[in-house]
């Protein structure tokens, strides 16, 4: 048997052409474009308006604008100290909170016109138990205490029934409209409720000429005053998440 070889033409696999030639100094650059910006800089740059490019570019000069933009305040969110707290620590700082607060407030409530500076419990309860002979005022124990109780109840209500949340949203303003028609109703005989009197009309006098910006002061003030926003914002930021964390809020 004879077999018939069939010649077949050769196959081309890759056509390479070779690069155009390249001067000295033309390599030169090629070589040091591509250590230095592997890159194209002015990529972002491309198909952008003057005011966008103005802004790269002064982001590009001056990074702090960047970093301005792209910054978060999760180190001030305290997620991880209540991540290693129990529910019984949280209730704890919570209800400790509460307590000098309600202290505090005692001095409204029961007209107590001289009242100690101090926020610890013992000091507190010394300066009420002192001033009860000499500054208690019944009448505004009696309507405080009312208004307390009718806050207290409108609360109850909205949670009993998540469809009148509206009566304790607006449970504090009838508040104060209600006891202020009852201390003008019966002025004559709420003497010993203390009110603030007649208003001036018009708007404050500008007090920007009362600023001073000079003085040996100025540099502590402007500390003072940076550290103590700082601290405000961490301390509103961690009741918030200390809340949530009772409720089970993410």
């Amino acid at each position: 048997m004879h077999a018939e070889l069939v010649v077949m033409p050769p196959l081309q696999i890759h056509n390479v052409c070779l690069p155009p030639e390249q001067t000295t100094f033309r390599k030169l650059k090629h070589s040091l474009a591509e250590i230095f910006f592997p890159d194209d800089p002015l990529y972002r740059f491309k198909n952008q308006t003057w005011f966008r490019k103005f802004i790269l570019a002064l982001q590009f000069f001056f990074p702090v604008f960047q970093w301005g933009s792209e910054y978060n305040i999760s180190l001030l969110r305290l997620g991880f100290i209540i991540d290693f707290l129990s529910k019984a620590t949280l209730v704890g700082f919570m209800a400790g909170a509460a307590v000098i607060v309600s202290l505090q407030q005692l001095k409204g409530l029961l007209r107590i016109v001289h009242f100690t500076s101090k926020m610890g419990i013992v000091p507190v309860i010394s300066s009420i138990l002192n001033a009860i002979y000499v500054q208690w005022s019944w009448q505004t124990i009696v309507m405080g205490s009312g208004f307390l109780l009718f806050l207290l109840t409108t609360r109850h209500i909205s949670i009993r029934k998540p469809k009148l949340f509206w009566v304790s949203a607006a449970a504090p303003l009838t508040s104060v409209v209600l006891s202020t028609l009852l201390v003008f109703l019966l002025k004559s005989k709420t003497q010993e409720i203390p009110i603030i009197g007649r208003l001036p009309k018009g708007l404050n006098p500008p007090s920007l000429n009362m600023l001073c910006f000079s003085g040996p002061h100025l540099a502590v003030a402007i500390k003072t005053g940076i550290i103590t926003g700082i601290l405000s914002l961490t301390e509103g930021i961690a009741v918030g998440r200390t809340f949530a964390a009772l409720k089970n809020y993410q």
